[in-house]
C-alpha cells in the first residue's frame, strides 16, 4: 500500500516505494564502500543523517500536511537571501567567499550558487501560478522570482540556464496550459504550428551554439571528463569504485589515455584534475556501478512521477531543474541541495490528508514495528550528529595547524598534523600538507607514506611531484622518473614535472644526458596556460642550463 494510514485514534506510519528506493540506494552504497582505504567517512555519516531526516519529514509531513506549505516558503525564502546576497556582491557592498569569482552568494563558486538559484526559482514559480487568489505567498513568491532573475544571469552558469529555463516552462505548462484546447487549435493551423517549430528548432540551435562558444574551452574540457569518466566506468562497470573513487579511478584512466597516444592536442591542452565528474549521473556510475546508477534514477523517476500524481508541480519543477543541473555540474557533491532534494521528495509523494484511506489494521501488530524503527530512525540521526563532533574538533586544530605551516614552523605544525592523522587521513590536502612538513624537517620516507594515500584520493599531480622529489633526496632515481613520468601522462602540458625531469636528469648520479636535452626542450617548448613569475624563472633556467651544459 502506497499510503500513510490514520484512524481515528492515532497517526501509523506505512512504508511507500519511494523509502524502499532510497534504502535500497544507501544499502549498495554501505556495500560497496571500500571499508580498508575508507575514502569518505565523513559522506557516509551525512547520507545517514539524510536519511534519518527523510523518515522524520516522511512521517511529520503525513501527520501535519500544513506544514508543506511551511517547508515550500522556507525553500523559496532560502532563494531570496541567496538572491539578494548575490545582488549586494555584484554591487561591493559585500565580500564573495572566492578571491576569483564577484559572484557566489553563500557558497564558494558561482557555479553551484546559480544551481541553487536555478533550483528554488520553478518551485517560486510554481507557487506564484497555482494561487487562485493574490495573499502573502503569492506576493512572497513573486519577489523571489524577480529576485532571481535579475541575479541569475550574472552568475554565467550555463548549466543553471538550461535548468531553470527548462523546469520553469514545464512548471508553467503543468499549471496554465490547456492541452485538449492546445490540440484543437493544432489541428486547425497545423501548417502554422510546423512552421513555428522549425523556427524554435533554429532558435534552439542557434542559442546552443552560443552557449556553447560562451566558454568553449570549458565546455570542451567537461566533455573530456565525461569522455574519460566513461572509459574509466568500463572497468568497473557493475559495483564501481566505491563513495571517493573518483578522483583516483579517473586520474589513472586520463594517464592511460594520454600515453595510449589517443588524445588530440586540444585535449592535452585543456586536460584537468578534477575532483568531481561535472556529470553527477555519470559519477555516481563511477563510484556506485551501473547498478548504483540504476536505482538512484529510478528513485529519483519514482518522486517526480508521485509528484506529479500527487499534482505536486512546483516541487516537481525544483526537482526537474536539480537534475537537469546534475548533467553538468556537481550539486549532489554539496550537503545543501542533497537537503533540498529530500524536502521536495519528501513533499512530492506525500499525498494530501484527505486523499489518504484509512487502515486500522495498521495499528495494531506491525505499527509498534514502525514506531521502533520511527525510534531507531531518530536515534541514528542523534548519534550520527554526535559521531561529527570529533571531526569538528580536529577541522578546528587542523585550521590552528595550517597557520604554523603558513609561517614556515614546520617541526611545531607537525605535532599538531600527526595526531590529527587518523581522523583527517581522508582528506588529501591534510596528507599534502603534513608531507610537506615532514620532506621540509628531512623525513622523506615518511611524508611518501603520507602522499601514497593521498594519490589514492585525488586525482592531483603535484602529489607525484613531491613524492618524485623525495625519491630524488633519498636517491631513488628510478622511482622519481617513475612518478614524474605518470605525472607527466594526467596532465602532459604541464611545464613543472619536466623542469623536475631537468633536475632529475642533471644529477650527478643520474646523469642523462639525451633525456636531460628532451626535458629542457619541452620546458622551453611548452606554453603555459598562465603567464607567471615561476614560468619564466623555470624557463630561464632551463635556457642557461642548455647554454652552460654539453649535451
Amino acid at each position: 500500500m502506497d499510503t500513510i494510514g490514520y484512524n481515528n485514534r492515532r497517526t501509523t506510519f506505512t512504508f511507500i516505494r519511494s523509502d524502499y528506493g532510497l534504502l535500497a540506494m544507501a544499502g549498495w552504497c554501505v556495500g560497496i564502500y571500500p571499508w580498508v582505504l575508507d575514502p569518505e567517512p565523513e559522506k557516509l555519516i551525512c547520507g545517514g543523517q539524510l536519511i534519518a531526516l527523510w523518515f522524520i519529514l516522511r512521517y511529520v509531513i503525513g501527520k501535519y500536511s500544513s506544514l508543506r506549505e511551511c517547508f515550500l516558503l522556507v525553500i523559496i525564502a532560502t532563494g531570496l537571501i541567496e538572491a539578494i546576497w548575490g545582488f549586494r556582491q555584484l554591487q561591493g557592498w559585500t565580500y564573495s567567499n572566492h578571491s576569483l569569482f564577484r559572484l557566489t552568494g553563500s557558497f564558494f563558486n558561482p557555479g553551484p550558487y546559480s544551481g541553487y538559484l536555478a533550483v528554488t526559482l520553478p518551485v517560486a514559480l510554481g507557487i506564484l501560478l497555482r494561487q487562485s487568489k493574490q495573499n502573502i505567498s503569492c506576493y512572497f513568491s513573486a519577489v523571489c522570482v524577480l529576485s532571481i532573475i535579475v541575479v541569475l544571469p550574472a552568475g554565467m552558469s550555463r548549466s543553471a540556464w538550461i535548468a531553470a529555463t527548462g523546469s520553469c516552462l514545464w512548471v508553467y505548462a503543468m499549471y496554465r496550459m490547456d492541452w485538449k484546447q492546445i490540440k484543437v487549435k493544432v489541428r486547425q493551423h497545423k501548417k502554422l504550428y510546423i512552421i513555428g517549430s522549425i523556427l524554435g528548432c533554429v532558435l534552439l540551435f542557434g542559442g546552443s551554439t552560443y552557449v556553447y562558444t560562451l566558454k568553449k574551452d570549458s565546455a570542451d574540457g567537461r566533455l573530456l571528463m565525461w569522455k574519460i569518466t566513461a572509459k574509466a566506468i568500463q572497468k568497473q562497470p557493475i559495483t564501481g569504485t566505491g563513495l571517493g573513487g573518483f578522483p583516483a579511478a579517473y586520474a589513472e584512466t586520463q594517464a592511460e589515455y594520454m600515453a595510449s597516444g589517443k588524445a588530440t592536442e586540444q585535449e592535452k591542452w585543456i586536460a584537468g584534475c578534477p575532483e568531481y565528474a561535472f556529470n553527477e549521473y555519470l559519477q555516481i556510475g563511477l563510484e556506485q556501478g551501473l547498478v548504483g546508477l540504476a536505482l538512484f534514477t529510478a528513485w529519483l523517476g519514482l518522486l517526480f512521477y508521485k509528484g506529479i500524481k500527487n499534482k505536486r508541480y512546483a516541487c516537481c519543477g525544483g526537482l526537474m531543474s536539480l537534475a537537469i543541473f546534475a548533467f553538468s555540474s556537481y550539486p549532489l557533491q554539496l550537503p545543501e541541495f542533497w537537503v533540498v532534494l529530500i524536502f521536495l521528495g519528501v513533499m512530492s509523494v506525500t499525498p494530501d490528508k484527505d486523499k489518504i484511506s484509512e487502515n486500522p489494521a495498521e495499528s495494531n501488530g506491525r505499527g509498534w514495528g514502525k514506531r521502533i524503527f520511527l525510534m531507531g530512525i531518530a536515534i541514528l540521526g542523534i548519534g550520527l550528529f554526535w559521531m561529527q563532533k570529533d571531526y569538528y574538533r580536529a577541522y578546528q586544530k587542523w585550521n590552528k595547524a595550517q597557520m604554523l605551516y603558513k609561517n614556515k614552523a614546520y617541526e611545531a605544525a607537525l605535532e599538531v598534523y600527526e595526531p590529527l592523522y587518523p581522523l583527517l587521513r581522508h582528506k588529501p590536502d591534510f596528507l599534502f600538507e603534513a608531507a610537506q612538513c615532514l620532506s621540509k624537517t628531512g623525513q622523506y620516507e615518511k611524508a611518501n607514506e603520507y602522499l601514497e594515500r593521498a594519490v589514492l584520493l585525488s586525482a592531483d599531480p603535484m602529489l607525484y611531484y613531491v613524492m618524485a622529489k623525495n625519491e630524488q633526496l633519498l636517491g631513488e632515481y628510478r622511482q622519481a622518473e617513475k612518478h614524474l613520468s605518470h605525472a607527466i601522462n594526467i596532465l602532459p602540458e604541464r611545464i613543472y614535472p619536466y623542469y623536475l625531469l631537468v633536475n632529475l636528469y642533471a644529477e650527478p648520479s643520474y646523469y642523462q644526458p639525451t633525456k636531460l636535452k628532451m626535458a629542457i626542450d619541452s620546458v622551453l617548448i611548452k606554453k603555459p596556460k598562465v603567464e607567471s613569475s615561476a614560468i619564466k624563472e623555470m624557463k630561464e633556467k632551463a635556457r642557461n642550463m642548455l647554454n652552460n651544459t654539453s649535451i
